[in-house]
């Protein structure tokens, strides 16, 4: 069916042309056998006229028994013009029309910039369901109709334009995803979206920007946490070489003895190659808590020297759990060719070997090469590309490829980063999941079960009123800190002991959040029952004053805020004294 739309799509005018002339030559046919059987014959223009007239219904209104050819004539000249008038209509309103279908939308997902990375969300999303809406400055862009394809909604337009944003619906979005080539835009796309939702009450936006500049990413992830907290607006910020190194690490892990350190060859120390020695390195960290040993990771780049070095001053725990030793070369010279890094003897040195260049095709060619001087070792080569497509295909395609290749394999960047479920879990929803997941475990430890708090079902399972909770106890999170003079920042001490709150620091926080609590529960419909916690009713006992809490419930506020330090960790953030910083 598919092959069959896409077909007409790209023939249709084509065809009803043909059939168009088709149908002339029927009237001009028909209307000259009738006229000579009515014994009054036509001149040619007359009768080519008269066919002519039948496209819009003013010819073929006939007293006498028509023939075959006129009969099919004048019903199908004019269906032909029907289909021609609306495809135009549609064609030259389709702006007005894609801005009727956002008046009906809710909870919809708007993606601005139509690049690869805007097509895979938008494709993916669709395929999930969710509503879509993209905002495109070009209108020649050849994704658009992919995009319409699958059901999006395409408004033509700069993302950067607050009334534009408004058009798209932004006020009852649920997620505003941009993805624009610039970081600058990116970066205002959210200023602006901030700045219109701001006062909303009911609902929040969770705004995700692409950052493409790693270390500017990394930069702004610093204050995503501890910004200028709202009710009604969440930022993420996310960078495909960072999401892709997690992964690919996950896909293809290269430590297979938690006990053994292995040897790693990157090739190309590019911003792909700079986060998987980060993350692999980590990875190392968590898991070699048993024994000292080194993760050894060996770089070949042009300027292996001095990106090494750049790596160790910008990560400088690298150094306690990696040794990275740089193979200066160019890819294309002799030395790289005969490959003799690989071997210690007679044994290749790598349990895994990554490649990581911009271009797809220079990739493929490097891990080739390696491949050939591997043939009779088990080395996986894992190969970054821009897609799972093209080149890619080779590597997983026919059983002769597969069989030849199979310790070759195609890690598509885009199409493993730009994933829905990948960018929705930014920072504030994995703190969101973190304290929902604690508050199940403590609930068990009190021998509670899912029967008795029907709050206790895994994340996925939770309706959207308590995972918004979550999320808003992760958001304040930073406004309770700040009460205490203290802040959050990214770990960069890997072995930093947790930070500890005072009992009266513990007290004040609890309290706190005892108040965040009875207020987002009021704004969300819930109401005081002296009854058991129902959440069909909405109704809670613990919407009371603290002093009116049970000791058992207060001491579950005092748990939430000790934890803050374990929490924010495992998202990989700490928190310090703004007094005493470092």
């Amino acid at each position: 069916m598919k092959k069959i739309k896409h077909w007409w799509q790209d023939h249709q005018w084509t065809v009803l042309g043909i059939i168009a002339l088709i149908s002339l030559g029927c009237g001009y046919l028909g209307f000259r056998e009738y006229y000579i059987t009515e014994g009054s014959p036509r001149s040619f223009w007359d009768l080519i006229y008269l066919s002519l007239q039948l496209f819009i219904m003013e010819s073929g209104a006939v007293a006498s028994t028509l023939n075959w050819k006129l009969e099919l004539a004048r019903f199908l000249s004019p269906a032909i013009a029907a289909y021609a008038a609306i495809s135009a209509f549609t064609l030259i309103f389709r702006e007005q029309i894609q801005l009727f279908k956002v008046r009906f939308l809710k909870d919809h997902i708007i993606i601005c910039g139509l690049s690869n990375k805007g097509l895979l969300l938008s494709q993916a999303l669709r395929d999930n369901k969710y509503k879509v809406v993209i905002i495109e400055r070009d209108e020649g862009n050849d994704l658009c109709a992919q995009c319409r394809e699958k059901g999006a909604v395409i408004l033509t337009g700069d993302a950067t334009d607050q009334e534009m944003l408004c058009k798209a619906g932004i006020k009852k979005a649920k997620y505003l995803i941009s993805v624009c080539g610039n970081d600058g835009i990116n970066t205002e796309v959210a200023v602006d979206a901030r700045s219109l939702v701001r006062n909303q009450k009911k609902r929040a936006l969770t705004c995700i920007a692409h950052i493409v500049d790693p270390q500017l990413c990394h930069l702004l992830r610093e204050r995503e946490i501890g910004a200028e907290h709202n009710d009604a607006f969440r930022l993420e910020f996310f960078n495909i070489f960072d999401n892709g190194a997690k992964v690919c690490l996950e896909e293809y892990p290269p430590f297979q003895n938690k006990n053994i350190s292995p040897h790693l060859l990157i090739v190309g120390a590019g911003r792909m190659g700079e986060n998987l020695v980060v993350h692999a390195s980590k990875k190392w960290k968590n898991l070699s808590h048993k024994t000292s040993s080194k993760l050894n990771i060996s770089i070949i780049d042009r300027e292996a020297n001095n990106r090494v070095h750049l790596l160790y001053i910008k990560y400088p725990q690298l150094k306690a759990f990696a040794n990275l030793i740089p193979l200066q070369m160019d890819i294309n010279s002799a030395e790289f060719q005969e490959a003799t890094f690989l071997f210690d003897n007679s044994s290749c040195k790598f349990a895994s070997i990554y490649i990581c260049f911009d271009n797809d095709s220079f990739g493929l060619s490097t891990a080739l090469t390696l491949h050939q001087h591997l043939r009779h070792h088990s080395v996986p080569i894992i190969i970054r590309m821009i897609h799972d497509a093209g080149l890619a295909t080779l590597l997983h395609g026919e059983k002769t490829y597969q069989d030849s290749f199979r310790r070759l394999h195609a890690f598509g960047l885009l199409d493993n980063t730009c994933t829905p479920a990948l960018l929705i879990s930014g920072t504030h929803e994995r703190l969101a999941r973190i304290i929902h997941e604690e508050y199940v475990n403590k609930m068990r430890k009190k021998g509670k079960a899912e029967k008795d708090n029907p709050s206790m079902v895994p994340w996925n399972k939770l309706p959207e009123s308590l995972k918004e909770s979550n999320r808003r106890q992760a958001d304040h999170i930073s406004i309770k800190l700040k009460k205490l003079e203290c802040d959050i920042t990214p770990i960069k001490d890997w072995n930093e002991p947790l930070f500890e709150f005072d009992q009266e620091e513990i007290e004040k926080m609890a309290k706190l959040e005892h108040t965040r609590w009875i207020e987002e529960r009021k704004n969300s419909g819930w109401k005081y029952s002296p009854n058991k916690k129902n959440l069909k009713k909405k109704t809670s006992p613990y919407l009371v004053p603290w002093d009116q809490l049970p000791d058992d419930i207060k001491e579950l506020d005092r748990d939430t805020v000790r934890n803050i330090p374990v929490l924010l960790s495992k998202a990989g953030f700490k928190v310090y004294r703004e007094n005493n910083s470092n």
